[in-house]
């Protein structure tokens, strides 16, 4: 039988033709959703100013202060940024951040963030959009953190892969960060109230069809703070959406329970100090993906 052909130039009319997106002429609004970080918010203001000067562009700094109890909003206020209040829960402060502000392109940075690159994060974001190469981006933060590798390795990328694989190569090896940047039309007017806002939004890109694109980016540091149950949010969001877009049927969905409990178990069993990380999370993969088969097998 022969093979049939695809032409290897399918979609390529006229190379002298315009391309297809525009360059960003408007402004730039840095948001930074904030819950009790006085000890931070200052200088990410700062920051936030600085990359607004470096792209050359005008802009706002505009910090979302989220059921704050400290002195989060009159320091950002004091460090020249707009306060917006915002109920408790990041996805109600992004929207409020995202409200709040009105240039053509918004930019997300952590409150709690500490970028140690020489410039600040919001130009590395922010300047594929404005060269129109991109409609969103996201910060590809692989870096030292063992949790965060365990996250990918041991959950999103087998799943995602297996589901939805067409978002692994737009959504890079830390979808969990919350460092992005979109053209505003892109932002939604509702996301879930808490952390799985940040994964919401990549899948709400994806379904729009948006132009994400990954932006490797330098180390960073910022607070560990627990949050025990976010994987399960996370992957509840991530199956359930997959079964709403008919990858996976009920019976499926039910199987993949067992899959993530069976899973995280195995990440638990991780030794700072006993295990090579590396290693751990290779061993990590292999596991995950042979059990996720045996879960989805007819």
């Amino acid at each position: 039988m022969t093979q049939p052909t695809i032409d290897p130039a399918l979609g390529l009319i006229d190379l002298d033709s315009p391309r297809s997106l525009r360059n960003v002429e408007g402004g730039v609004a840095v948001v930074i959703p904030a819950h009790n970080e006085e000890e931070s918010v200052a200088r990410v203001v700062r920051d936030g100013f600085r990359a607004l000067e470096l792209l050359g562009v005008d802009g706002e700094v505009v910090v979302a202060a989220s059921g704050c109890t400290d002195a989060t909003a009159e320091r950002a206020a004091a460090a020249g940024a707009r306060v917006t209040e915002a109920a408790a829960g990041k996805g109600n402060a992004v929207l409020a951040g995202v409200r709040a502000s009105t240039a053509d392109v918004v930019c997300l940075i952590d409150g709690d963030l500490r970028y140690l690159g020489d410039e600040p994060l919001a130009v590395s974001l922010v300047a594929p959009i404005l060269r129109g190469v991109a409609e969103a981006t996201i910060a590809d933060l692989y870096w030292r953190p063992i949790y965060p590798q365990l996250w990918l390795h041991g959950f999103f990328a087998p799943l995602a892969g297996r589901l939805l694989p067409e978002v692994l190569p737009t959504f890079g090896t830390t979808p969990w960060s919350g460092q992005r940047a979109a053209l505003r039309e892109l932002w939604p007017t509702a996301l879930p109230e808490d952390f799985t806002c940040d994964l919401a939004l990549l899948l709400h890109w994806h379904d729009s069809g948006a132009r994400l694109r990954p932006v490797a980016t330098d180390d960073w540091v910022n607070p560990q703070r627990p949050k025990p149950d976010l994987m399960r949010q996370e992957f509840a969001l991530l199956a359930d959406h997959a079964v709403a877009n008919g990858r996976v049927d009920a019976r499926q969905r039910k199987e993949l329970e067992s899959w993530f409990t069976a899973v995280h178990a195995y990440m638990a069993t991780y030794r700072p100090g006993e295990d090579d990380p590396q290693e751990f999370e290779r061993s990590l993969l292999r596991r995950s993906l042979a059990e996720l088969d045996a879960a989805l097998s007819p």
